[in-house]
Formats: structure tokens, C-alpha cells, sequence
């Protein structure tokens, strides 16, 4: 009997329940996770990170609705008032301060991360509907993709670029090496002090994409990125459909459509798709799992999809423990070294969601058995060796509480109703 099938589901319940609000703070009228308030975890991991705070809410629904649409909230609730980047959402929200040393101010960063926001909500809602709450999010998320067209397309293709590899959420993946001029072998210092040094030059040029752009500064525009984008343009389109406003639901599938084409056009090379790097959109032929990502925005064509479905099922991208964020066989797999080819089972779930879309639903369960019996066998890390299966970074850590999601889906359950 497989691990899915077998797994009592109260009990895996009872662990997220335990692990998710261990982690839960309530500061400024808000409550939000924290990837993490151990004492032996970074510092930062008391603040509220943005895509951290989806995969919470994706967890929390399983059992306590109300506070999975909190989560969104207080992501909402710090969205930027004013300035260049006004409707902007940080990737990090420092209610506690602690945010001086980088960004110049206590409160928050100056940059965002993948923008999942939308596809949560609606995520929530069909499970259970709540058009008043919709109402509330969908101003500001209006807001935020407008957003990301007027700061982050400084060639307006309809593709996004990202400032700084911490935006990405894969702070430190070799997929941003030679964006930031550095080596693959490099000590694991080295990358650090250049991240932070890029966080003093946005400070510096203001995060205007355009300037950096011209100034040779790190700019990207990822493959993963550019699909999340696309399934949370679509679940705005959604959401307006939900809000009985049909001419704007047809707005956000044209604007849906419109990434997907230029994805199509300039992200995808001889097959497959690569992130693309500076002015001159150059390619980044590099294997990684972001690639898989692109299943979750419905980027591909099916051709395509079935051909980056046979390079995901070889063994060095399909070992014992699943997914490696590089290849085993890559330069830079360093796989006890952060975002050098480890398991994140929040990267897993955004795979998992792109296989069941593509039809690829064996290939789905498989993925989330494995995620199943790696937290089974070593707890709620921040991430796992690929090989070992060993639990690493950060714990007891928030969003591997997303195996709960992959979990309730696969037995088949509907989540409860907010009482």
C-alpha cells in the first residue's frame, strides 16, 4: 500500500496544526507564519516573506480557513502607498523592524517575490466560496500586477525581470551566477557578501529596473517567475468572473494570453524553456527544476510539455528524493549547500500542480508520495539533501506544511468550510 493511501490524515493534520502555529506571530492587528522562529534559524525568518505566506495559507485551509485568508490579508496590508514602487508587495514585511541594515528602512524590503498571491485565493475560494473576501484582495491585486507592467517590462514584452535573485525566491541557485559575475565553485560567503552588495546598489539606483538595466546590473527574466505570473493573471481573470465583472475577466485573460505568447516566443529554445539574462534576453541553457514550473503557468504546448515531462523523469533529475532544484550531474550540485540542487517541497508543489494540469497525474502522485515519505522520514525542514534524504536548513519550518495540500488532494477530500 502506498504511503498516500495509508497515511492517517488526522494525524498529519495534528503535525501541521502543531508545526504552523508554533510559527504564527500577531503584531500590528495582523497574524502571519513565519517561515520560522526557532532560535537556531536565521534571524529574518521571524519576518513575513510573500510566497512563504501563500504556502501557509495553502496549508492552513485544510483546518483553519479563517486564518489562511489572514495570511493573504496581512500580505495586503503591507502593500507599498506611495513612491515608484507604490502597489508594489514586499517579498519581506518586518512588522518588528529589523530591516535597516539592508534596505535603509525597519519595516520592509524594497523588492517583491513570485507573485502566487491571486492563485491562493482562489485556491481558498473554491474550496470554500467567499466572494466578500475576493472583493477585498482584488483591488490590491489589480494594483500589484500593474505594478509589475510599469516597473519590472522595461521592454514591455509582457515578460517580467527581477532586480535581485532574492526576488525569486532561489536566493542562491547557479541559475543567477553568471547574472551576478560569479563562479560556480565559489565559497558559499562569496555569493552571500555579492547578494548583499546588490541589496545596497537597488538602494542606490532606487529598484529602477530601466537604470540598473543600463547600469549592467543583475536582471533576469525566469522561466518560473514569468509562469507563476501567468496562472495568477489567470486566477485574477477568475476572480473578476467570481466579482460579475466580466469585461475585466476578459482584460486578465488577454493579458494572460499575451505572457504566454511571449513566452513562447522568447523563453523557449528548442524546446525547452530557459530563463533569459540582461538587455541582449540571452538564454540561460541551464537545466534546473524551474523549467517544470513552467507546467504551472500553462505555458507550454503539449508537445513541449511531454518533452520536458521525459528529461524530468531522468534519474538525475528524478533521484531517491524529489525534486533536485539542479541535476545531479550539473557542475554546481552541491546538494547540502542552499539552492545548490536540494528538495523544496514548495518548488515540489508548484510541480505537482503543473503535472496534474498537463494530465500527467501519475507522474503527480508519484511526486507527492515522494514529498510525503521525505517530511515522514525527517520531519518539516526548509529543504532536503536529494540523495539522503536529510532534512537541512531551517526547523521546524512553515511552508513544508504544503505536503498537506499534495496530501488532501490526493486522497481525494474537499476542504472544510470556514465555521
Amino acid at each position: 500500500m502506498s504511503l498516500i493511501a495509508a497515511a492517517n490524515w488526522d494525524e498529519w493534520v495534528a503535525k501541521s496544526v502543531a508545526l504552523l502555529r508554533a510559527n504564527r506571530i500577531e503584531v500590528d492587528g495582523c497574524r502571519y507564519t513565519a517561515p520560522s522562529t526557532s532560535p537556531t534559524a536565521h534571524a529574518a525568518y521571524v519576518h513575513q516573506f510573500l510566497w512563504d505566506s501563500c504556502f501557509h495559507a495553502l496549508a492552513y485551509r485544510w483546518f483553519d480557513l479563517a486564518m489562511a485568508r489572514d495570511e493573504l490579508r496581512a500580505l495586503v496590508a503591507a502593500q507599498v502607498q506611495d513612491g515608484p514602487d507604490a502597489r508594489m508587495i514586499p517579498h519581506m514585511v518586518s512588522r518588528r523592524g529589523g530591516s535597516e541594515h539592508l534596505w535603509g528602512r525597519p519595516d520592509r524590503s524594497l523588492i517583491t517575490q513570485p507573485p502566487l498571491i491571486a492563485v491562493t485565493a482562489m485556491l481558498l475560494h473554491a474550496g470554500a466560496p467567499d466572494v466578500s473576501f475576493l472583493a477585498e484582495l482584488y483591488p490590491a491585486l489589480c494594483a500589484y500586477h500593474a505594478w509589475f507592467d510599469r516597473r519590472r517590462d522595461p521592454d514591455g514584452d509582457g515578460l517580467v525581470c527581477l532586480i535581485h535573485p532574492w526576488e525569486s525566491g532561489w536566493d542562491a541557485s547557479p541559475r543567477w551566477d553568471r547574472a551576478m559575475g560569479l563562479p560556480h565553485d565559489m565559497a558559499y560567503e562569496q555569493g552571500r557578501l555579492a547578494r548583499v552588495a546588490l541589496a545596497a546598489r537597488l538602494v542606490e539606483f532606487g529598484c529602477d529596473a530601466q537604470a540598473l538595466l543600463r547600469a549592467g546590473s543583475y536582471c533576469v527574466e525566469p522561466v518560473d517567475y514569468n509562469a507563476i505570473r501567468a496562472a495568477d493573471l489567470e486566477a485574477l481573470g477568475e476572480m473578476a468572473a467570481a466579482l460579475d465583472r466580466p469585461q475585466e475577466a476578459a482584460g486578465w485573460r488577454e493579458r494572460t494570453a499575451r505572457v504566454r505568447e511571449a513566452f513562447q516566443r522568447k523563453m523557449v529554445r528548442d524546446g525547452y524553456p530557459y530563463d533569459l539574462d540582461g538587455a541582449d534576453e540571452q538564454p540561460v541553457v541551464q537545466e534546473s527544476a524551474a523549467q517544470y514550473i513552467a507546467l504551472f503557468g500553462g505555458c507550454l504546448t503539449e508537445a513541449q510539455a511531454e518533452r520536458l515531462v521525459a528529461q524530468l523523469r531522468q534519474p538525475r533529475h528524478w533521484p531517491r528524493f524529489l525534486v533536485p532544484t539542479s541535476p545531479t550531474d550539473a557542475p554546481a550540485f552541491v546538494p547540502d549547500r542552499y539552492w545548490r540542487g536540494n528538495v523544496w517541497l514548495s518548488v515540489n508543489w508548484l510541480i505537482y500542480m503543473g503535472l496534474r494540469r498537463y494530465g500527467y497525474v501519475a507522474l503527480a502522485s508519484e511526486l507527492a508520495e515522494r514529498s510525503l515519505a521525505l517530511v515522514a522520514q525527517a520531519g518539516f525542514w526548509e529543504y532536503y539533501h536529494p540523495l539522503t534524504g536529510q532534512g537541512l536548513g531551517s526547523t521546524p519550518h512553515s511552508w513544508s506544511a504544503i505536503v498537506l495540500d499534495m496530501l488532501g488532494r490526493e486522497r481525494g477530500l474537499a476542504p472544510p468550510r470556514l465555521v
